[in-house]
């Protein structure tokens, strides 16, 4: 609310001299006159400002869930939480003969999911294993051997259906960088089974 502030000035105006030849100098002085000076107060300036877009902050980046991979983990839930972590590829888990077969051409399959790793595992191997997104598929493969005895692949699906495993260069990438390059590729999402 704007509040009006009244200014008096008082201003004098110039006295007149009159002055008559032969005759006693006539003084007249004119009275002073107040004169009201009016000021209005302006309103104060409202402040106002431009609304800056606000700057959305980045999402926060997807926390990377490791893994835990131990002897009393079934087969079935660590193939479901590896496909949940990493959707576009999963793994494959195999007798350590499975390899032998794989090089010959034969047929390999997967080991029952519902068994224990320390069930399946060779008898003078034991431990316990992560699995990150960090990791390097070919290291993964090469722990599961060491620690386990077990034959494992990474496998994806193409978008015409074919199924295959990494090998070559793919075995170099992380599993967080491959799962990205197999959506890019419009793999399938995999499934655990």
């Amino acid at each position: 609310m704007a509040t009006t502030t009244k200014k008096t000035t008082t201003t004098k105006t110039a006295a007149k001299k009159t002055t008559t030849t032969k005759t006693a100098a006539k003084k007249t002085t004119t009275a002073k006159t107040a004169v009201k000076k009016t000021t209005t107060a302006k309103p104060a300036a409202k402040k106002t400002t431009t609304a800056k877009p606000v700057a959305k902050k980045a999402a926060p980046a997807k926390t990377a869930v490791e893994i835990s991979v131990t002897g009393n983990k079934k087969i079935g839930t660590l193939m479901k939480d590896f496909n949940k972590q990493f959707p576009y590829i999963r793994l494959g888990i195999f007798y350590s003969y499975a390899r032998q077969e794989v090089a010959k051409g034969g047929t390999i399959y997967n080991i029952d999911a519902d068994k224990t790793l320390a069930s399946v595992r060779r008898a003078d191997s034991g431990g316990d294993i992560s699995i990150s997104g960090n990791k390097k598929i070919k290291t993964l493969e090469q722990e599961f051997d060491k620690v386990f005895g077990l034959y494992v692949q990474v496998c994806y699906t193409t978008k015409d259906g074919h199924r295959y495993y990494t090998s070559g260069s793919l075995d170099d990438m992380t599993l967080s960088a491959f799962n990205k390059k197999c959506e890019a590729d419009g793999c399938k999402k995999g499934e655990w089974k």
